[in-house]
């Protein structure tokens, strides 16, 4: 675009010099006309570039809003669960309809550490799985499964994937050198062992592919 402005500038500039040292009538007619088309040129491609500048940031505006929406879903349903901890559903013969491996205690012992590895990013390292993320906080794949489930309402590799999707767009949406990276390397810096999986991932979570994404 830019390259194409500054060409349609310096045919601009040159007719003014042609206008200025011509002197027969029919070619300061011939050079008034082209004069004009290339102003006008200008000035619609001018106007394109305003548009597509204002566009990208509300499509990066849309879906932001679209991840704090899940996440506040996400949080209403974990404190829907809360809430039925503390006032368990009772079935007719009197028993809690809510049956669950893990203590509240052990369960909370688990949230504080996933707390951490979601404010230090450690979900971009590569190679992670519920057993290795088990064994780094200190527990057992089943409980960290059920607390996953339960306080997350999703399974861990959806749990993972979509952090890792989340912090994509809000670095796309905020660093261009990322931005301008090859898919396969964005893939990379994610944590992934390849660019089928990112893709995958991302479109589960966005509802649109990468590529169409850093179109916009």
């Amino acid at each position: 675009m830019k390259l194409k402005f500054c060409f349609l500038v310096f045919v601009f500039s040159g007719l003014l010099y042609g206008q200025y040292h011509v002197d027969h009538h029919l070619e300061k007619q011939f050079y008034k006309g082209a004069l004009a088309i290339a102003l006008l040129l200008i000035i619609r491609l001018y106007f394109k570039s305003k548009r597509s500048e204002k566009k990208h940031p509300k499509i990066t505006q849309d879906h932001l809003h679209s991840i704090y929406k899940k996440a506040e879903t996400e949080n209403n349903k974990k404190e829907d669960f809360q809430d039925r901890l503390t006032n368990p559903v009772q079935s007719a013969d009197g028993q809690n309809k809510i049956n669950r491996v893990t203590s509240e205690e052990v369960a909370n012992d688990i949230l504080k550490e996933l707390h951490s590895f979601e404010a230090k990013e450690l979900f971009l390292k590569k190679g992670i799985t519920l057993d290795s993320l088990a064994k780094q906080i200190k527990t057992n794949s089943r409980y960290l499964s059920e607390v996953i489930n339960i306080y997350k309402a999703k399974n861990f590799a959806t749990y993972l994937n979509d952090l890792r999707i989340d912090y994509a767009i809000g670095r796309l949406a905020e660093d261009q050198k990322f931005r301008s990276y090859k898919i396969p390397f964005i893939a990379e810096e994610l944590g992934y062992n390849n660019e089928q999986a990112f893709a995958m991932a991302f479109k589960k979570r966005t509802g649109t592919t990468v590529s169409n994404y850093l179109k916009k």
